[in-house]
């Protein structure tokens, strides 16, 4: 099942590495990545499309 994650994050290096780390870890395929600036200076906006199921996803929520 595809699920979209939207998380908001300092913006600094190796941030995104970590989060994908995460996802990598609990064997989600990241089908699609978007990163961007967010309305807050020095906060980036990743939006993460992801298959696995509802169980999975609430552990990456957590």
């Amino acid at each position: 099942m595809q699920h979209t994650l939207i998380a908001w994050m300092r913006d600094k290096p190796g941030v995104l590495n970590r989060v994908a780390g995460l996802l990598r870890r609990r064997n989600f395929n990241i089908d699609s990545l978007q990163v961007g600036h967010s309305e807050k200076p020095g906060i980036s906006r990743m939006t993460f499309v992801v298959n696995g199921d509802e169980h999975m996803t609430d552990q990456v929520i957590k």
